[in-house]
């Protein structure tokens, strides 16, 4: 499996909270390489600190590669709907969204942005759901195409 791992943008002026943005990074992507789940790939946002790149690509070193684009994966990891929303249309795969500032969360009800998203994406909490959920892609993939054919098929006509 490829998965293609796509933080919002790390620009800070002070080196203490780049630090904990590049820290959240090495985070997800150290869990994303402990679940074995394949090849990774990094697309940092286009505004992001080199500083902070190049942080994060010294530490993986040939474990991960960096991406330039958005590139054909198995799976989109990120913190940004947009990107997650993009990807999932565009694969036909469900994106995996990482939200670990709540313990769950509630889609507004009639709104069809967020209804989007909830169906063409998977929310996890923490490091731990994370990896369980790279682990059970497959299952996750199984319960959220058809929501994905769905819109597509409506988005047409």
């Amino acid at each position: 499996m490829k998965i293609l791992y796509a933080p919002n943008k790390r620009v800070f002026g002070d080196d203490l909270h780049a630090n904990v943005a590049c820290g959240f990074d090495v985070m997800v992507l150290d869990s994303i390489l402990e679940s074995k789940s394949g090849e990774v790939l990094f697309l940092p946002h286009k505004e992001t600190s080199l500083k902070i790149t190049e942080t994060i690509l010294n530490i993986f070193g040939s474990s991960i590669q960096k991406s330039d684009e958005m590139v054909e994966a198995d799976v989109l990891v990120s913190d940004i709907s947009a990107l997650a929303l993009k990807h999932a249309l565009w694969m036909k795969n469900p994106s995996i969204l990482c939200l670990f500032g709540f313990n769950d969360i509630q889609f507004p009800q009639n709104d069809r942005y967020y209804a989007l998203i909830d169906n063409v994406s998977y929310c996890v909490y923490s490091l731990k759901m994370l990896k369980e959920a790279l682990l059970n892609y497959e299952n996750i993939k199984v319960q959220k195409i058809a929501k994905i054919e769905e819109f597509l098929q409506g988005a047409i006509l």
